[in-house]
């Protein structure tokens, strides 16, 4: 029993330390809180009851998990964003691959009563192309790193209905360089870091015991992160000085279901709806009173999006071959959130989206279990690039973006008490 606790409080220290480190993903939300979730395409996230990221998900659905349980997962992303120019000229905005981990806690107290705590990584970007590649005024290089504290209580309030909610912390690092229209050498930086609040709710429905659906809401995040502004341009050379970035994140809700047809088959269906509207823009400014930027417009430059909501729409299936031995697969497709095509940065070239996963659970005592999974996310939808003149307001088709793919491998543990 020393030996197992010694283990876990290890893992715990490593999950905890990777939070830090920069994440990845097509756009920036990132889905990939739970390797047996990914297996499945995420479809009846927090309400199948085989992993402790419903804290995350839908914390409803704790009151699935019996005493104490831990979990730590790591997910590797690789992107491939293959850009092909009618010039002939060529960029791929891949850079290195970057681990998504999370940690998660639950503990049931009572009948009733359950508390949990979740540490992820909810969005993350992280994407580079040459500085001097044909484009640059559509995108150089960005990272977004996040960190979420999210503790949640869940109540069994009958048989068939639980409900929960909780708060978040989320700490937000962002870096963004852009090119700009004042000759070659024209650029802005911002690097920047916030901390702000939001809130989440889900309820779990269960009308058979083989049958479960839930609902789950979380909520936009506004981000106004301080850091330092720079502008780089061939005449006044390089100036930085205090700024500010802002953002808002999605608003989501997921409708969930699952189904244990078979003592040997679950079947679990997913529909998230994320409000991208409220990615508008992406604005970053300078403090005047630094009193650096003798030209105003040099101190502010927005990125504009215009974005959509979108779905994410996921079929998976869990096939338990014995008491040890799990192994799921899942289909989903997300829609593209770019509403006005000519709009598409480099920074996030995102389109319509096909998820292909699998995955295999191990659990080779009642303690422990090890979940692996492996997904490939594949751009379908529209992915051509065009140049904005700022002057005149045009805008010209200048190439295409060959491949916008995501390779996605994970590793969890879980331990029962």
């Amino acid at each position: 029993m020393k030996t197992s606790k010694k283990l876990l409080a290890g893992l715990m220290f490593s999950s905890l330390a990777a939070v830090s480190t920069s994440a990845m993903a097509a756009g920036f939300q990132l889905t990939e809180q739970s390797v047996v979730s990914m297996g499945r395409s995420h479809a009846g996230a927090g309400i199948v009851g085989d992993d402790v990221s419903a804290v995350w998900y839908n914390p409803a659905g704790m009151t699935l998990l019996p005493g104490t349980q831990f979990q730590i997962s790591s997910t590797i992303v690789d992107l491939d964003i293959d850009y092909k120019g009618f010039d002939g000229t060529t960029e791929n905005g891949r850079d290195k691959p970057a681990p998504i981990p999370a940690f998660f806690v639950s503990h049931q107290f009572t009948d009733n009563l359950w508390a949990g705590l979740a540490i992820t990584s909810p969005y993350g970007m992280k994407i580079r192309y040459g500085s001097g590649w044909s484009q640059r005024e559509r995108g150089i290089s960005g990272s977004i790193v996040t960190v979420d504290i999210n503790p949640n209580i869940a109540w069994k309030a009958t048989e068939w209905f639980s409900i929960g909610a909780g708060v978040s912390a989320m700490y937000t690092h962002s870096k963004i360089k852009n090119g700009l229209p004042f000759g070659s050498a024209s650029e802005f930086e911002y690097k920047g870091d916030d901390w702000m609040f939001t809130y989440n709710a889900g309820i779990m429905v269960s009308p058979l015991e083989t049958l479960r659906f839930g609902l789950s809401y979380r909520s936009a995040a506004h981000v106004h992160a301080k850091g330092d502004y720079t502008m780089r341009t061939g005449i006044m050379g390089s100036k930085t000085g205090y700024g500010y970035g802002d953002l808002t994140t999605p608003e989501t809700v997921m409708i969930t279901g699952t189904w244990e047809t078979t003592p040997w088959l679950r079947l679990s269906a997913l529909a998230r709806w994320a409000n991208w509207k409220n990615f508008k823009t992406m604005r970053f400014y300078a403090d005047q009173k630094d009193g650096i930027f003798a030209i105003p417009s040099l101190g502010s430059v927005s990125l504009e999006n215009n974005w959509k909501s979108v779905w994410l729409l996921s079929l998976g299936a869990d096939i338990k071959v014995n008491d040890q031995w799990t192994i799921r697969g899942g289909i989903a497709l997300e829609t593209d959130p770019i509403h006005d095509q000519t709009k598409r940065t480099a920074l996030i070239p995102d389109t319509k989206r096909l998820w292909l996963t699998c995955g295999v659970s191990w659990a080779p005592t009642k303690n422990w279990q090890i979940d692996a999974a492996y997904g490939h996310i594949r751009g379908i939808g529209h992915r051509k690039l065009y140049s904005h003149n700022a002057f005149t307001g045009a805008n010209t088709e200048v190439g295409k973006f060959e491949k916008m793919n995501a390779w996605m491998g994970g590793l969890q543990v879980q331990y029962k008490f």
